[in-house]
């Protein structure tokens, strides 16, 4: 009587295929074990194994199960295919990217291994290599629209940004609710100075998601860029809203309210900007020119030795610097200054005529000391 009560184990099988649909994926593991004790080369068990435990999250296990999978279909396309996905799930991309190469050799035209080995070397940077397969994707399937989207985020990455127009383009041919291929087309846009463009690109982002902090801000530096610096403010502060640690946002509220004049707001904005972050060259170089045009002379100086620190070859900041400096009446070391000019700049006439002018005044309080020691 015992022998007779083993389970045939297509039953099993289909129980456990049953179990899956329903979301009991526990159980179907347990069913499918059966399975591979009676017949450890199911193939439709093992790949139904693994995907029950992705299911579960237990990717580890997933990996294993197909590992195992593989050892008795070793050239079993589709179980390879899941066997690099879930590697490129756990982040282990290298090891994705070996498995989904298998896949190809065993099936070339097949398009979501061509974007998967894409993808993976996207996801370790290896933006040259990604390319070659993402284009074949797309060969193979032109209505891919994550192969169109991921081809046109590394044309954008790269700075092919009129490819990347394209790739953004046919992407949103595909789907036009693609928020982040509106938002990308856009900074390719920006890139290109096609600012209307960009614009209306961004627009479009913003009526599908307007809780995207990158969006508000390119769309603030296309309106700075057209000189719409008002309305680039409101931008940057609900940049700002939705993330308030965004030290670029700071930096170009900042530079904005320094085009309308409006001081000591964009001193309080380049104020947050290095705080956040301490390397900001241009909020140093630009808190400098705010700090002067409020007449708080010896802080600019201070400001523009910050930016100096950073970035000594900035002529800009060597000649502003050496202006304070005269006006402070500190002419020694404002020759200094304008001589570094000089030194990273050998033709600048303003430099050279700041110079003159400093000497002279030299020479004139040198004169008058010598008088008042006879």
């Amino acid at each position: 009587m015992m022998m007779s009560e083993q389970v045939n184990p297509e039953e099993l099988l289909q129980h456990a295929l049953q179990l899956s649909q329903m979301g009991d994926y526990q159980s179907a593991i347990g069913h499918l074990n059966k399975v591979l004790e009676q017949r450890p080369d199911c193939l439709e068990a093992w790949s139904e194994k693994g995907t029950a435990l992705v299911n579960l999250g237990q990717l580890e296990s997933a990996l294993n199960c197909f590992e195992k999978s593989l050892m008795v279909h070793p050239t079993s396309p589709y179980l390879q295919y899941h066997q690099a996905w879930v590697a490129h799930l756990l982040g282990q991309y290298k090891l994705a990217f070996t498995g989904f190469q298998k896949t190809i050799s065993f099936q070339p035209n097949y398009p979501n291994a061509h974007y998967s080995a894409g993808l993976a070397m996207y996801m370790l940077g290896e933006y040259e290599k990604a390319l070659p397969y993402l284009a074949k994707s797309v060969e193979l399937a032109p209505k891919s629209v994550d192969s169109w989207y991921v081809h046109g985020s590394i044309l954008l990455i790269t700075g092919r940004y009129e490819g990347a127009v394209t790739s953004f383009n046919r992407t949103l041919e595909l789907r036009p609710s693609h928020a982040e291929a509106l938002n990308n087309r856009g900074q390719s846009l920006f890139r290109l100075a096609d600012y209307e463009a960009a614009l209306s690109s961004f627009n479009q982002a913003l009526k599908i998601d307007q809780n995207d902090n990158q969006v508000w801000f390119f769309r603030g530096l296309t309106l700075k860029a057209l000189n719409q610096y008002k309305e680039a403010i409101g931008c940057f502060r609900k940049a700002l809203e939705l993330y308030e640690d965004y030290a670029a946002a700071w930096y170009n509220k900042g530079f904005c309210h320094m085009k309308i004049e409006a001081y000591s707001q964009a001193l309080t904005a380049f104020d947050r900007a290095v705080n956040l972050q301490p390397a900001y060259h241009e909020a140093w170089y630009n808190r400098g020119l705010v700090l002067k045009a409020l007449g708080r002379l010896e802080e600019a100086i201070v400001s523009y030795d910050q930016a100096l620190e950073i970035r000594p070859e900035d002529y800009r900041a060597w000649n502003n610097r050496g202006g304070i400096l005269v006006n402070l009446g500190q002419y020694e070391t404002a020759l200094v200054s304008y001589e570094r000019v000089l030194h990273l700049r050998p033709d600048d006439k303003l430099a050279e005529r700041n110079r003159a002018i400093v000497r002279k005044k030299l020479e004139a309080k040198r004169a008058i000391q010598t008088l008042q020691n006879e």
